[in-house]
């Protein structure tokens, strides 16, 4: 029986040396240790019994295990093959509710035939933001996803206009979904302990779609123009989707002045700025 004692770094030491594991800064490999973080990070999953969860970057199974705890059914997507090695054949090898898919998330995560209930995970800090825009920009949107992140990009997910944290990132996140920073976790509940601080967000889909699937691709190029160069006006970075003439006659319908920035830009403007254009 596997009785791995997630809350003691002496145990996951030893766990790691006897597989002869060395730590990987490229993975971004970080262990909450906190046993009162991970059950509230699973309490912020809602009722899961049943439920199909997706989990990236699980580890050693510390938030799987209370999943499954829980009745979830969850399938793990791990890219360190040593950690792989032991979710296998070690933590979870005679559990029903358990599977496994080996390597890198963004290649193997879209090639799944259905998408889940939930999406959660303690994401990478080097790559957790590319993550989350690669499932929102797939449109592989399930109905909620419960993330462990730098705090920096927790706050950059949940920010509004005309702020510091308001980004092209913001804007991606809150079209599907309405994020909400639950807690923060401190760097020392982790082993070893990153250089930053942690937070977990969740992610609500939102109940009536804001744009048509037709309309992504339109609007994630819109974005893309908007906040290419942040210092410039909404004008000037219209010019690489638009002629001088079409982006006045945009801007003028969509009631935005020509000296706008894109960062004082809220969801619903560039929603009024997508739906304008694809009108002319």
């Amino acid at each position: 029986m596997w009785n791995l004692d997630y809350s003691r770094q002496k145990d996951i030491e030893r766990l790691l040396e006897e597989k002869g594991f060395a730590m990987s800064k490229k993975f971004g490999q970080n262990f909450l240790l906190s046993s009162s973080a991970r059950e509230k990070i699973v309490s912020l999953m809602g009722d899961i019994r049943g439920k199909a969860i997706f989990e990236i970057g699980p580890g050693f199974g510390s938030i799987t295990s209370l999943m499954l705890k829980e009745g979830a059914f969850v399938r793990a997507f791990e890219i360190d093959h040593g950690f792989a090695d032991i979710l296998r054949n070690d933590a979870f090898k005679d559990e029903p509710g358990f599977s496994l898919v080996e390597g890198d998330a963004l290649k193997t995560l879209f090639s799944e035939q259905c998408i889940p209930d939930l999406i959660a995970g303690n994401l990478p800090y080097n790559v957790g933001s590319v993550i989350i825009a690669s499932i929102i920009e797939n449109n592989f949107l399930p109905g909620r996803m419960v993330f462990t992140l730098q705090k920096e990009v927790c706050q950059r997910i949940a920010a509004k206009e005309k702020s510091g944290d308001y980004s092209s990132f913001s804007v991606l996140c809150q079209l599907d979904y309405e994020p909400r920073i639950a807690f923060s976790i401190p760097r020392s509940a982790f082993y070893p302990s990153p250089n930053v601080d942690s937070a977990v967000i969740v992610m609500e889909r939102r109940k009536e779609k804001l744009i048509e699937d037709g309309e992504r691709d339109a609007f994630f190029k819109l974005l893309r123009a908007l906040f290419a160069q942040r210092r410039k006006t909404v004008r000037n970075n219209l010019k690489a989707l638009h002629d001088n003439g079409t982006i006045g006659i945009i801007l003028s319908k969509a009631g935005i002045s020509e000296k706008e920035r894109a960062e004082n830009l809220s969801l619903q403007d560039i929603l009024r700025l997508l739906r304008v254009s694809s009108d002319l």
